[in-house]
């Protein structure tokens, strides 16, 4: 009975410590542009709470659409730091305009990206053309944040 109760101690410190890390990575990630605090994020969803700060805080926010992403990656040059989400679970920030590929599915040259998705609770860091990291146009939900300076 002691071996159960301890095991399951050490899983649920374990989850524990796996959402702090999770949120440090992000922290880092979206720093200077945004100031995450431990106390206004979701551990278990930080993209979650990034979106919502980054709402309230970036100059532009655009919904991203098959039909406006083109003007959307255009006006984005304009600004210093942009960042894309998709839904709850991916978050990207674009990292060149001049490494592009062309997006059959989007109808558009996708600049380079970099970013973590979470699957499965867990947060996998990722690097390409933000096409493959935003995934196919289709039902989520994607939005673009732009800051002028940060």
């Amino acid at each position: 009975m002691r071996n159960i109760i301890f095991t399951a101690l050490l899983l649920i410190g374990a989850a524990v410590q796996a959402q702090n890390t999770k949120f440090e990575i992000l922290k880092e990630f979206v720093s200077p542009t945004l100031v995450l605090k431990k106390e206004n994020t979701n551990v278990y969803l930080p993209i979650k709470s990034i979106k919502k700060l980054a709402a309230m805080q970036a100059d532009t926010t655009i919904t991203l659409t098959k039909q406006n992403i083109e003007k959307a990656l255009d006006l984005a040059k304009q600004y210093k730091t942009v960042f894309i989400t998709v839904d709850n679970h991916t978050i990207v920030k674009i990292i060149d305009f001049n490494n592009t590929v062309y997006s059959g599915l989007w109808k558009v040259s996708a600049p380079m990206g970099k970013g973590y998705i979470q699957q499965k609770g867990i947060l996998a860091e990722t690097k390409d053309h933000v096409n493959k990291i935003i995934g196919k146009p289709r039902k989520y939900e994607r939005k673009m944040f732009l800051w002028k300076e940060k």
